[in-house]
Formats: structure tokens, sequence, C-alpha cells
């Protein structure tokens, strides 16, 4: 079996490796091939522009998984990165006789924002311009092919990620969200790995699937947790900043589907974290 991973960055990679020792071949297409395993097919491809697509016509891929990045964080970025990508994806002469992509949204889509229950059929947020664009690349991505979206919560994992830097110098965040989700970048990874495995078996797989873990802490109460395991006294803003997120991701299509998360919850992936520091 043929894989072709697009926007190949950490998730991509650690889902390139578990096929490759699955006897799959890997083609990976990022703006700097130079960083991807030696292991892997390596394409120089910037994915907001079409015309560096060429390379990829003679892969010939039997999946796709895209992990997309915004361009730039205002709603311009948003749509370069999501719907323009997507609309480019689509336009590929190889890309409807792939069995099924594996696109990776957010659950930044939905439009609950006051504390409430989301699912994989929960409303979405079309007024915000950047979740707009998000889902509009979902939309398109599900026109030209089979396809399952998965919509991560927070990814953590990275010992350099932006939480962990900013609890290594003392700063702290708002207080002011009741809730917050997450998914670990292992499971995460493990999650489009198990939805490729059962789509070649000949079992099901969802449309859309969450990846969240089982827990809604709230992230300033995690980073007061991590700032007394390292030791370090928080300072946080005065002023509480507008809420962006204040949702429950409720994940029980992924006991359905016969997935099982290695970090059940924040605590085990960061003290797994601090315990390899």
């Amino acid at each position: 079996m043929q894989v072709l991973i697009l926007g190949c960055g950490d998730i991509g990679t650690r889902v390139g490796l578990s096929l490759l020792e699955g006897g799959w071949r890997v083609a990976a297409a990022r703006r700097n091939p130079e960083r991807l395993p030696d292991q892997f097919d390596r394409h120089t491809v910037n994915l907001a522009d079409p015309a560096s697509w060429g390379s990829l016509d003679a892969v010939a891929p039997d999946y796709v998984v895209v992990t997309p990045t915004p361009q730039s964080y205002d709603p311009a970025g948003y749509q370069a990165g999501f719907a323009g990508v997507a609309k480019t994806l689509a336009s590929q002469k190889w890309i409807a006789r792939c069995h099924r992509v594996i696109w990776v949204s957010s659950t930044r889509v939905y439009r609950e924002s006051g504390g409430g229950w989301v699912d994989e059929h929960s409303p979405l947020n079309l007024d915000e311009a950047q979740a707009s664009s998000m889902i509009a690349g979902e939309v398109a991505i599900r026109r030209a092919a089979t396809a399952t979206i998965i919509r991560p919560a927070g990814v953590y994992g990275d010992p350099e990620g932006m939480l962990m830097r900013r609890v290594r110098v003392g700063e702290g965040g708002a207080t002011t969200a009741l809730y917050g989700n997450r998914i670990h970048r292992e499971d995460l990874a493990r999650l489009i790995v198990h939805c490729i495995d059962r789509d070649v078996a000949g079992q099901s797989v969802p449309p859309t699937v969450v990846g969240a873990d089982d827990d809604q802490t709230p992230t300033h109460e995690i980073e007061d947790w991590l700032a007394d395991q390292i030791g370090v006294t928080l300072t946080r803003p005065p002023d509480p900043s507008p809420l962006r997120a204040n949702r429950r991701c409720r994940n029980a299509l992924l006991e359905k589907i016969g997935f099982q998360l290695s970090y059940p919850t924040w605590r085990e992936g960061y003290e797994a974290m601090l315990g390899q520091a």
C-alpha cells in the first residue's frame, strides 16, 4: 500500500513511521522535506502553491493524509491553509482513485462556546472567518473523495510546546475558561493510523471523528500543576482574556471504533513528558 502525507510535520511523520513498520510505502510532502526521515519518498511542495504539486502526479497513493496548517493566523492565512489547500487537492486527477483521504481539521470548527458538550454532529461556527475556512476545507474534501475528517482538540506532547515554554518562564494564561480539551500527539497519530487500518480491513470508518481525550480540565489548572511540578511561580494577566473556546468534547466514538487512548488525560501525558526530561 502507498500513502501520501501532505504537510508532513510531527504528526504526519509519526503516522508515516508507523505505516512503514507495517510494510507501507510512504511519500511525504512539505516545504522543507530534508527534515523528513530518509525512508520516506520526499517531495518539496508548498501546499498553498498549486504550481508546486506537479511531482505528486507520479505517487499514485492508495491513501492520503493531510495535516493542513494556516499560512498565518489571520482570516487570509486560514483561507489559504485550509480552504485553498483543499481546493487544490480536490483538483488533482489522482484524488478520486484514493481509497480514503484522512483530513485533520480541528474542534475549533464548533459553534459551542458556553461550556456545553460537542460531538461529531454538533453545530459548526460559520460566523468566525477562521473556522469558516476550516469548514470549507472539510466540505471540499468530502466532495472530492471518500474522506474521514478528524477534528482534534488541542494537541500536546511536545516538551518545547507553547504551554510548556510559557510555564517554564512563569507566564500563566487567563482563568476565564471553565473547560479545555486536548489529545496527546502520539494518540492523534495512532488514531489516524487506526482509521486507515480499519479501512484496509474493510471495517467501517466514520466520516467525522472528534479526537479528544477523556478530560476537560481548563488550561490554567494544568498550568498550575505543571508549575508546581517544576517549581515555578506563575504570573497571570490582570485582565481576563476573551474566551475563544469553552466547550467539552465528547469522545464516545473512539471506543465504538475500537480505539484506546494511550494517554486518557493530560496528567498521564505530562507525567510521561516530565519523566523523560
